[in-house]
């Protein structure tokens, strides 16, 4: 007796595994989850960078996470049921990962490509020495840009603190004739 409930629950699991459901739930398209499948792995591989404290990744990658969900205009529902269906589909979940390949080599490419350029450029002329009354000149003019930077924003700061001033005496001043009560002449 024993036996066959186990081989009748067996079955059971059997025939449902076995779910051919070929009805796609709604939520992103292919070229639309192989684009927020390669954001994703890109954020994944910034998030290996982090130092390994337990709330670090929770606390930045969530964040990240969700960026990546609002840039392709989704949400991380839409998103887990398309994955789902994707992944019990393996032909087509094949079919976005060869366009997450693509794309991702795609941007790996055009880095390589900038960095060899600035490797160039760096490189260029290795007697290059660089102009140091003009170096001096441009370091000067930062730091003048710094202070007046610097001075702006305290005189900016200044003039909020004055208006947020004068509008609080203005209230209390409104408070104070509202309060006087009128007291008849007998």
């Amino acid at each position: 007796m024993r036996f066959y409930i186990i081989l009748f629950f067996c079955a059971g699991c059997f025939f449902m595994s076995c779910n051919e459901s070929s009805d796609y739930p709604g939520g992103l398209t292919m070229p639309q989850t192989a684009e927020v499948l390669t954001d994703i792995h890109i954020v994944n591989g910034s998030l290996y960078n982090i130092s390994n404290q337990p709330d670090s990744i929770l606390k930045h990658g969530m964040g990240l996470y969700s960026d990546v969900f609002k840039l392709h205009h989704t949400d991380s529902a839409t998103f887990r049921r398309s994955l789902l269906y994707y992944s019990q589909h393996p032909d087509v979940l094949y079919v976005i990962y060869e366009g997450v390949q693509r794309r991702l080599n795609k941007k790996l490419d055009s880095l390589k490509k900038i960095k060899a350029h600035l490797d160039a450029i760096k490189h260029k002329d290795p007697n290059f020495v660089a102009d140091s009354i003009k170096a001096k000149k441009k370091a000067d003019s930062l730091a003048a840009a710094r202070a007046k930077h610097i001075q702006d924003s305290i005189m900016a700061a200044n003039r909020k603190s004055a208006d947020e001033a004068k509008k609080l005496q203005q209230f209390h001043n409104s408070i104070k004739f509202k309060n006087r009560k009128l007291i008849p002449v007998q």
